[in-house]
């Protein structure tokens, strides 16, 4: 409530203004730009001071501009603030400085508060944990966010277009998107963002920097959160789990798209086709499809990929890099998701079957190919001649052939594609692979047993078993044991086989005695005159001459 005096000298009180902020759960909430506050004063001050009246007749406007002429501006956004300390803290996010370092890891912060919560993750001091999960946190006001995640509450909402947030840091950064402030520009590419950070992170994509290096393994990223990810796998940290299926995720982002399966939700909408998906990193590929946008090049062979993510793994086909090794038998992986389907063969488990013709497998993509020889499915279809198939691959494969490759990349890809032993070309990697076997110096793993030389140590165990008795994959139904996996399925179809066989003579019995009864001969009826004859007709009976001798 505030007063004025009127002319004649008496004070008269003005109403009292109606308050611009509200209470949401156990915080108030301001209506203006709904940023949320621990009590009723911090957001009467925050509502003051940036969502009050500001005309003339409005009572406070001579106290506020005299603290306005106190407050020290930004150059860059114009935005004003109490102290030359405050303003020295938000400068840092044009400029980009860090002058904060951790000493046990040499990250850097723009912010105090930061590096000290930072520290509490070096020296384990985490004294919030979450009740649901366990997890710890330096600060309560990251439990809270967390908490969130448990709980569903998003009490962060986009006044334009309705998406609700737990983070306040990610709502302000998402209403910056709408309000189209993206100052920072890249050179390179001329793509603009809404903050430093990501700029920098973006350029890394043209530099190939990778400045944060896991201690495990030596694996370099050129994020630190996706640093903070891969080191959840050596850890075997999954600290996203669902509360509906109970399945467990290493990223918060996996975690969120998973949530979206049992909710049904695809809120991206592809504006050209129709089509919805759950997550945004598949709708960006998929619009990357339309536009035909391919702008991640390998300087190898010249082949451009829509993902960086593609192109790293597809240059592990030049480096020779398979950083995913199985524990079971020491195979290496180029891809992660190619050891998880390889760990499949371990078992013989097979849990999707198919309800036509009864074969099982691993994975349930697996079944969904299958089941297409069933129906005549062909979902792929080439743009360029109609033709469809059955799996994706069987398209992309059928497309190269339509493509005329420039002398250029052929040339690089040749050159890529020689044995450094014998000078030879191949057309392919794994034709060049095939050959280098036949060098003794490229076979460094030997057998004790027999001298044999292998390639790789997953070729080397895998031989080693015809000396031991060691025979790991063993059929479920016979209790027969293999070497290698491809010899197991190939005896278990055995299994599949008889059975089908057993049914189908089985259903053949059933037909034929069901429709032809007639037809069936009864079994012979026994005659003795027919059987005494037969008998001495083979030799078996001696026929005794009845009339008396002389």
């Amino acid at each position: 409530m505030t007063s004025t005096k009127s002319e004649a000298g008496a004070e008269v009180k003005d109403e009292p203004e109606a308050p611009k902020f509200v209470q949401a759960g156990r915080r108030y909430r301001c209506l203006n730009c709904h940023k949320t506050f621990p009590n009723q004063p911090r957001a009467r001050r925050h509502c003051e001071a940036n969502h009050a009246d500001r005309s003339p007749s409005s009572p406070n406007t001579k106290k506020r501009a005299a603290r306005c002429e106190r407050r020290h501006q930004c150059g860059h956004c114009n935005k004003s603030y109490k102290s030359a300390s405050l303003l020295r803290s938000h400068a840092r996010s044009h400029t980009g400085e860090k002058p904060f370092t951790c000493k046990e890891c040499g990250r850097s912060f723009m912010q105090p508060i930061c590096l000290k919560v930072h520290m509490a993750t070096h020296s384990g001091q985490l004294p919030f944990p979450c009740e649901h999960c366990g997890k710890a946190y330096a600060t309560p006001s990251k439990l809270r966010i967390h908490q969130r995640l448990h709980t569903g509450e998003r009490p962060f909402s986009c006044p334009d277009c309705g998406k609700g947030f737990a983070d306040p840091s990610v709502f302000r950064k998402h209403m910056r998107s709408h309000a189209g402030l993206r100052p920072y520009q890249c050179q390179q590419c001329d793509k603009s963002y809404s903050e430093l950070k990501d700029l920098k992170n973006h350029e890394r994509s043209h530099t190939g920097e990778k400045p944060f290096l896991c201690s495990d393994c030596g694996k370099a990223f050129s994020r630190a959160s996706s640093l903070t990810c891969h080191l959840r796998i050596h850890a075997a940290e999954k600290p996203y789990k669902c509360a509906t299926c109970g399945k467990d995720f290493t990223q918060l982002s996996s975690y969120q798209s998973h949530q979206r399966t049992h909710s049904g939700e695809k809120p991206y909408l592809c504006p050209q086709c129709g089509r919805m998906f759950s997550d945004p990193s598949s709708f960006r590929r998929h619009q990357r499809a339309h536009q035909g946008v391919k702008p991640y090049q390998c300087d190898k062979c010249g082949k451009p990929f829509r993902q960086p993510a593609d192109l790293a793994m597809h240059q592990r086909i030049h480096t020779g890099e398979r950083p995913f090794r199985c524990p079971d038998c020491d195979k290496t992986f180029v891809a992660s998701w190619d050891l998880k389907r390889h760990r499949l063969s371990h078992s013989s488990e097979r849990p999707f079957q198919c309800q036509e013709c009864g074969k099982g497998f691993a994975e349930r993509s697996g079944l969904s190919k299958h089941q297409r020889s069933h129906s005549g499915e062909r979902p792929y279809k080439c743009s360029e001649c109609g033709k469809s198939f059955v799996v994706s691959s069987s398209l992309r494969k059928h497309e190269r052939t339509h493509q005329k490759p420039e002398h250029d990349a052929t040339k690089r890809r040749e050159e890529t594609t020689t044995c450094e032993k014998c000078s030879l070309s191949f057309p392919s990697m794994m034709d060049l692979r095939n050959h280098q076997k036949t060098h003794p110096e490229l076979r460094p793993f030997r057998c004790d047993q027999c001298e044999k030389g292998f390639v790789d140590r997953a070729g080397l165990k895998k031989h080693q078993r015809i000396h031991s008795d060691v025979r790991p994959y063993v059929c479920s139904t016979c209790g027969k044991g293999f070497l290698v996996p491809s010899d197991l399925r190939k005896h278990q179809r055995t299994h599949s086989k008889e059975v089908k066989e057993k049914e189908e003579e089985e259903e053949e019995e059933i037909t034929t005695l069901t429709l032809h009864p007639a037809s069936v001969e009864p079994p012979p009826l026994y005659d003795p005159l027919v059987s005494f004859l037969e008998k001495v007709a083979e030799g078996n009976m001696e026929v005794i001459d009845p009339s008396p001798s002389n």
